[in-house]
């Protein structure tokens, strides 16, 4: 069966949630239109990467969402979003800043730095607070520290944001906990570091034989350019498809058998010496977002090949 997995590349403007969540809406039809079922979107798409402007906003640029397992009300700003999901029947993977975790009654001190996940009945699933926080980020954010997937088309995706990616004990985690590919929601720019993006996502495919897919950032944006190239490994770490630096969208399939053929070819994981590497702690616990029970609005979707569809520039 599969799952078939949109990677929306597209630009986020500056500070302005109502703007870029109205883009998501588009892409998310423009996703099912493809014959996607689950759509990403990169790393804090709905304001726009730049954690000094998060720092200066306050909680300007937090997205309120409801809890776990309930619907926007119909005056949230995520309302066209849910309904979008729900009359597509698509998943959503947004990246936003959220609020942070409560201590006690006291309000979250700090947001994080996270992916919102909205199911096919346009329900709020869950979120992923990005674990491994980069430079500036560990100065205006919290970090996260679970584990979560989403179960979708008997497939298991793992949740990552960009710099997870460097590490490769968090795709192994995943791949521990039963996963079948990672998506990473990502804003990796031009410059010094560019070159890591090439390195880390096909090497954390072949080692755990599992899909890697990274939904990256497009366009200018606090002084950085965000380089686009969106793309998606499979488990033996040849590349599957990817975006160039234009708005678009990639529509790829997973199989939930490649994984298991590969490791079986390739058993990194089986033939590990742990003897070498002392202790190995079992992984954290997994957070595992499935499609709630309310029903979504039937739709018609075509079907076709994988393919790259462009989209217009802003």
């Amino acid at each position: 069966m599969g799952l078939t997995v949109a990677l929306g590349q597209a630009r986020s403007v500056p500070g302005d949630l109502a703007a870029n969540l109205a883009t998501a809406v588009r892409l998310v039809r423009e996703a099912a239109g493809a014959g996607a079922r689950l759509l990403a979107l990169p790393e804090l798409f709905s304001c726009g990467y730049d954690p000094a402007a998060v720092a200066a906003a306050g909680r300007e640029l937090t997205l309120a969402a409801p809890a776990p397992g309930t619907a926007p009300a119909e005056d949230s700003p995520l309302a066209p979003l849910a309904r979008a999901a729900a009359e597509s029947g698509v998943w959503v993977v947004l990246g936003a800043v959220l609020a942070g975790p409560r201590d006690g009654d006291a309000p979250a001190r700090r947001p994080v730095n996270a992916v919102l996940v909205v199911d096919p009945a346009g329900v709020v699933a869950g979120q992923y607070a990005k674990v491994h926080l980069w430079g500036p980020e560990r100065d205006v954010f919290a970090a996260g520290g679970e584990l979560v997937a989403v179960q979708a088309d008997g497939v298991r995706v793992g949740l990552g944001v960009c710099y997870d990616a460097g590490f490769p004990e968090f795709t192994r985690a995943h791949r521990r906990a039963g996963a079948h590919a990672v998506l990473y929601c990502s804003a990796f720019a031009e410059g010094d570091t560019e070159h890591r993006y090439g390195v880390y996502h096909p090497a954390r495919a072949v080692e755990n034989g599992v899909y890697t897919l990274v939904c990256n950032a497009v366009g200018d944006l606090a002084g950085e350019r965000y380089f686009g190239r969106s793309g998606a490994w499979h488990p033996d770490g040849r590349p599957l498809a990817a975006l160039g630096a234009e708005e678009g969208v990639l529509v790829v399939t997973l199989e939930p058998d490649e994984p298991t053929r590969v490791q079986a070819e390739l058993p990194y994981l089986a033939e590990l010496r742990r003897d070498l590497l002392g202790d190995v702690p079992a992984p954290p616990p997994l957070t595992l977002l499935r499609r709630s029970a309310a029903p979504a609005t039937p739709v018609n979707r075509p079907t076709g090949a994988p393919h790259a569809a462009r989209l217009p520039r802003r």
